[in-house]
């Protein structure tokens, strides 16, 4: 009789995480940052046709890095269980934190168990009535939660971005002042993100569907969308 053969369990998550990190770091980076006027989303995305960013409910929205196929699938997951939720209870009990817990559990149980792990790393920003009361939070590989507050990064960001933006007190700017410094910082590592952006936003003030999605860089640009 053979004996199995063994695999020391910290090794094996170690070159998992390791799997997945190298995949989601050769994305390109995306950001939420509050504003004066919500929470500004932006990706870098050379394609035209596959969205990065996406809505999920009211003041919940979804942006991913990594694998395209991957985080759209959870995208969609994300917008069944938003609708559930809101047939089920009410529209107020749709948040990013229940969402993103929801999430988690998920991406955690396919980290451990499935036979190759994602390859992805996910934002879901919810704006609130006053920047106080903005969350975005930040789901990873192995499902791995974190609180951001106002500003947060993932994919291929530029070294020391996170500082220098809190340094710049983004959320007391407007919208477009927003857009055009977090172009600015990845336009050091990404020579085409002035032309390969997508962008949208969270809308204070909004109750009902506050997501609207850019068409170019400049504020006049935006348009209302479903998810």
């Amino acid at each position: 009789m053979s004996m199995p053969f063994y695999i020391d369990p910290e090794q094996l998550t170690k070159d998992r995480a390791d799997f997945s990190r190298r995949g989601v770091s050769r994305g390109l980076p995306v950001i939420a940052a509050s504003s004066a006027e919500g929470i500004v989303i932006i990706a870098l995305n050379s394609s035209t046709s596959l969205m990065k960013i996406g809505e999920i409910h009211d003041r919940v929205a979804f942006a991913g890095a990594g694998k395209f196929h991957e985080y759209e699938a959870l995208r969609l997951a994300a917008v069944r269980w938003a609708d559930a939720r809101a047939y089920q209870y009410s529209r107020r009990d749709v948040s990013a934190s229940s969402l993103a817990n929801a999430l988690a559990h998920a991406i955690g149980d396919v980290f451990v168990s499935a036979p190759k792990p994602l390859e992805i790393a996910l934002l879901l920003p919810e704006v609130g009535n006053q920047v106080g009361d903005d969350r975005i939070f930040s789901l990873s590989f192995d499902g791995s939660l974190s609180d951001h507050g106002t500003f947060a990064a993932i994919g291929g960001a530029p070294e020391g971005l996170v500082s220098r933006a809190l340094a710049a007190k983004l959320e007391e700017r407007g919208a477009q002042d927003v857009i055009d410094f977090c172009v600015r910082e990845l336009s050091s590592t990404h020579a085409h993100a002035g032309t390969h952006a997508e962008v949208a936003l969270l809308r204070r003030g909004v109750e009902l569907r506050s997501f609207e999605r850019h068409t170019s860089l400049d504020m006049g640009g935006m348009e209302r969308t479903n998810p």
